[in-house]
């Protein structure tokens, strides 16, 4: 009898633990992992930058001032079109950035180490000539003349192909690129050894300008001439900064939130043009600003659907031209509005160049084609 109490309890108990337990076989909630958004910009390409189309200058880096984003616009689509009719096309053997002689005659096609002068419109080569062991070509003339090659970074070698002369100007500092004004007189080395730019008489040599007063966070710095030789423009990743030549006077800087991928100066220097990325909601979107540069004020901008690689001002001031991933927009400055114009199913565009007299548009990209249009309005 003691024995079977004992059973009896033992089996109480048990079914006392068993009550007390918490299920473990219920339905398992599935949790499905989605993949965060990744709301970076991509890095962009390094082209000619309209840019140099040399290595940039590497610096010690200096504070940057943050610059407070201006509200986004839309830009509306241009009633109409301006028509553009492809009206010849040439293909090249590597890439290269372009530049228009000065009387429409001929185009530069400058490679990293090659250099080609075509007449236009049959392009017949005029001029080639291809770099030799250590040398570095740096730039040609607008006249397509007369280019610049050094082979220490300390020395340019200035030689004219159509008249065979040639003349050393020692620079007294160490550069990695040079250009000539857009007048053909002078040209500008950015120096290594400090935050400047030196600018020579091409005929004697002599320094006529010494520019200072940049500086920047980011290592890395460029700066070019303007549509004229009044101004330069200092670049360095997100900061662009134009000072007027003659009186070395630095205009304010303009700050982007990512690096600035295209830019342009104006001929009568009034608007600055810059392509860079911008956070809309949480989203970086390809954006083109307009800035009274003077003052550093935002006039206007738009975003765009793809990044703009490729910008520049009309000769009369009046459009902005712009490569869109494979397609080709003109901006009127006038109206805000913007239309594209053409589209190509094969290649992205890098480069898009008005002629001197802003009749035709050229534009080369990775398909390594220079196509030729004619803006008919």
């Amino acid at each position: 009898m003691k024995l079977n109490k004992r059973v009896l309890l033992v089996f109480v108990v048990c079914l006392l633990v068993l009550s007390s337990c918490k299920r473990t076989n219920q339905d398992t909630e599935t949790v499905i992992l989605t993949d965060t958004p990744d709301l970076s910009y991509p890095a962009p390409l390094h082209t000619d930058s309209q840019m140099s189309g040399y290595p940039p200058v590497v610096k010690e880096p200096t504070l940057e001032v943050a610059y407070p984003a201006p509200i986004i616009t839309d830009t509306p689509p241009m009633e109409g079109s301006v028509f553009m009719e492809l009206i010849a096309e040439f293909t090249l053997d590597q890439p290269a950035r372009l530049e228009w002689c000065t009387d429409q005659t001929c185009i530069s096609v400058i490679g990293y180490d090659y250099l080609k002068v075509l007449s236009y419109p049959d392009f017949n080569e005029l001029f080639s000539y291809e770099t030799g062991e250590n040398e570095l070509l740096l730039d040609i003339s607008p006249d397509g003349k007369t280019y610049a090659i050094t082979n220490n970074n300390e020395d340019l070698l200035i030689s004219n192909w159509e008249l065979a002369t040639e003349n050393v100007i020692p620079t007294g500092t160490f550069f990695m690129g040079a250009e000539f004004s857009p007048d053909g007189s002078n040209i500008m080395v950015t120096s290594m050894d400090e935050w400047g730019a030196l600018i020579f008489d091409i005929d004697t040599g002599a320094q006529m300008v010494k520019l200072t007063g940049f500086e920047t966070a980011a290592p890395v710095y460029d700066v070019r001439f303007g549509q004229s030789n009044d101004y330069a423009t200092w670049i360095s990743r997100a900061t662009i900064q134009v000072s007027e030549i003659s009186t070395n006077q630095l205009f304010p800087a303009i700050y982007h939130q990512d690096f600035i991928i295209g830019f342009d100066l104006n001929a009568d220097g009034t608007v600055l043009a810059t392509s860079a990325a911008e956070a809309v909601d949480d989203e970086f979107l390809p954006t083109v600003f307009l800035y009274d540069f003077k003052s550093g004020e935002l006039m206007h901008k738009f975003t765009t659907a793809k990044a703009v690689y490729g910008i520049q001002f009309s000769p009369d001031n009046s459009k902005l031209a712009l490569s869109l991933g494979n397609s080709i927009s003109l901006y009127d400055i006038e109206t805000q509005q913007i239309a594209n114009q053409f589209m190509s199913e094969t290649e992205a565009i890098s480069q898009v160049l008005f002629s001197p007299d802003g009749t035709i548009l050229v534009s080369s990209g990775e398909g390594l084609h220079l196509k030729f249009f004619k803006l008919n309005e």
